[in-house]
């Protein structure tokens, strides 16, 4: 049997994932991407490089895609999407959304009668605001669906709000690299570990928060910068790094001076390892995310969370042995939970945290999608 996952870009974390997926599936899985759109993204020259090299024949690019560019959207057009996906022959088809490629897939799994199923990870909070014409097309889409894959119950909540049946709903996890992560902590050395809490300034007295992702306003972070001086009255000797970059960034950094707040900026997926490493506690204030990947990335390196309650990773991730939900919203919130940190065993915090996130590495998240596809072969 031979699956075809369709997803025009992605990022690193999901190499081993779809590693994984082509070990259960005995060589034959296949990963279509588009390469234009690396090629046109600074941020993924690397993984351009990468991808080919890790994952050989079983990732194959196409490149017949043109974008045009507006004032408001980047517009993307394929030319031979579908005869790209004949020439695979797959028994099994998988997509990412409703939108981009999506149709195409779906057009030739129709056409064929194979099963075809989507990944999704939207969930109920992140799609209040959605028009009515996307709902009414992911309803009319549904009609072709085999199944989904999805990150949690939060997903799952939204698409059934939509009129999907449970029974076409399946937990998949959106995995961390976590054994990537684990080896590049692993290739540092302490020195090197040391060296950057001495640049940091960072001491033993005090509790270190790391945030990592972009910084923009529906990450939130204006609401942690705007109470840390308050925060430091109680807590003279904690830090805050922030790593990643965004358009609010430089508005962030000249605004909120404080010593013991770092801006780190832009750094290589590789080099994230040592950043959780040094941190006492991952913390991310989103207003509004489906999944945030760096939680599970934070779990796996041993760190306690604080976690935003409108993130959709936090009734699977987050619970009292591990972190803390909060609201970034309210600021004393946001206060009770820097605060809370400073009365628990970080450490046992953290082991709670690396054995919550096995279920959602990148072999059992994997071992999901594939059981779950078996198991509805066998009933076909």
């Amino acid at each position: 049997m031979k699956a075809l996952y369709c997803n025009p870009i992605f990022a690193a974390y999901r190499i081993p994932f779809y590693m994984e997926l082509n070990r259960l599936f005995n060589n034959n899985f296949y990963v279509l991407y588009s390469k234009r759109r690396y090629e046109n993204d600074i941020r993924f020259q690397k993984l351009k490089n990468d991808i080919p090299v890790k994952m050989g024949q079983h990732a194959i690019p196409f490149t017949n895609e043109k974008f045009y560019y507006t004032k408001l959207v980047c517009l993307s057009f394929t030319q031979g999407l579908i005869r790209s996906i004949a020439k695979i022959r797959p028994d099994i088809l998988i997509t990412e959304g409703f939108g981009q490629w999506t149709p195409f897939v779906i057009a030739y799994a129709t056409l064929k009668r194979i099963p075809i199923y989507i990944g999704y990870e939207r969930t109920l909070h992140t799609e209040r605001n959605n028009p009515w014409i996307k709902t009414l097309h992911r309803k009319l889409t549904d009609y072709f669906v085999t199944g989904y894959f999805v990150n949690g119950s939060e997903c799952k909540k939204y698409l059934q709000s939509i009129g999907i049946k449970e029974n076409k709903i399946f937990i998949g996890g959106m995995n961390a690299d976590s054994q990537g992560l684990k080896e590049s902590i692993a290739r540092t050395s302490d020195t090197t570990k040391q060296h950057l809490r001495q640049q940091l300034n960072l001491n033993s007295q005090g509790v270190t928060f790391l945030f990592a992702g972009r910084i923009t306003e529906l990450k939130g972070l204006i609401y942690l910068l705007k109470v840390w001086d308050e925060h430091l009255i109680k807590y003279p000797h904690d830090h805050l790094i922030i790593v990643g970059t965004g358009d609010k960034m430089e508005e962030y950094q000249k605004k909120f001076t404080c010593p013991s707040i770092h801006f780190v900026g832009q750094i290589e997926y590789d080099r994230i390892g040592i950043y959780y490493n040094i941190a006492d506690v991952f913390i991310i204030p989103t207003l509004k995310d489906n999944w945030s990947l760096v939680v599970p990335e934070a779990m796996a390196c041993g760190l306690p969370i604080a976690c935003s309650q409108y993130n959709g990773c936090h009734p699977e991730l987050i619970d009292n042995q591990n972190g803390y939900v909060f609201d970034p919203l309210n600021p004393h919130s946001v206060l009770q939970c820097l605060d809370y940190f400073h009365h628990q065993n970080l450490t046992q915090m953290g082991a709670h945290s690396i054995a919550k996130e096995i279920p959602f590495n990148a072999e059992n998240c994997a071992k999901r999608v594939y059981d779950t596809i078996m198991n509805i072969n066998k009933k076909r």
